[in-house]
């Protein structure tokens, strides 16, 4: 069980949830600029998992990190802020043309988190990463069933699941302990509640 427990927070690491999230929302909602979707969906895959997973590489060689699970404090810090910037980039460029509204706050939401994880990180407080992704995307689908009044009953249990068995990852691994996780899940939650929110009222 074990071993079925580490491959997993490898197969959920957040650098893989942004792509796999906009991959699900542009196959589960209608649109009829179909070379506007795929262009958006190859800068979303190359901002936020090609780009990272090259700097990442660069880091490795440099041994600024060590592990791509980022498992220090010291580590993460220099990839956070990277990923920051490039998340403002793709929220300044990918959707310009005011389209997919709803994938929009998403990624808002994550810039939130991660700045915020970038501020926790810098004061050396571990938060769990795997489980602000998992906690985010649950968010994201909550939100998006209450705005678009939508039934999404399916899929946000599947991501409770999800979200329950990363947490059993990580802690079997002895990545975070249990405040670490809780932390993780609700930042990444509320902060597509804060995305959505602030965009309904603007």
């Amino acid at each position: 069980m074990k071993w079925f427990l580490t491959l997993w927070s490898y197969i959920v690491n957040p650098i893989f949830i942004p792509s796999l999230v906009s991959l699900w929302y542009f196959n589960f909602s209608y649109y009829s600029d179909a070379d506007s979707v795929k262009l958006q969906l190859y800068l979303i895959v190359i901002l936020t998992a090609a780009i990272p997973l090259f700097i990442y590489s660069i880091l490795k060689v440099l041994g600024i990190v060590k592990s791509v699970h980022l498992s220090t404090t010291g580590e993460r810090i220099t990839p956070l802020i990277v990923y920051a910037i490039l998340l403002i980039m793709l929220l300044r460029t990918t959707f310009v043309n005011g389209l997919h509204l709803s994938l929009y706050n998403f990624f808002l939401g994550t810039l939130i988190a991660t700045i915020v994880a970038t501020i926790l990180t810098s004061i050396r407080y571990k938060i769990s990463l795997h489980l602000m992704a998992t906690g985010g995307t649950l968010g994201f689908l909550i939100m998006l069933s209450y705005t678009l009044g939508i039934n999404l009953l399916l899929e946000i249990a599947a991501l409770g699941i999800i979200s329950g068995l990363t947490a059993t990852s990580r802690l079997s691994m002895k990545a975070h302990n249990s405040h670490q996780l809780i932390f993780g899940f609700l930042l990444g939650l509320l902060s597509q509640v804060l995305a959505f929110s602030y965009m309904t009222t603007t």
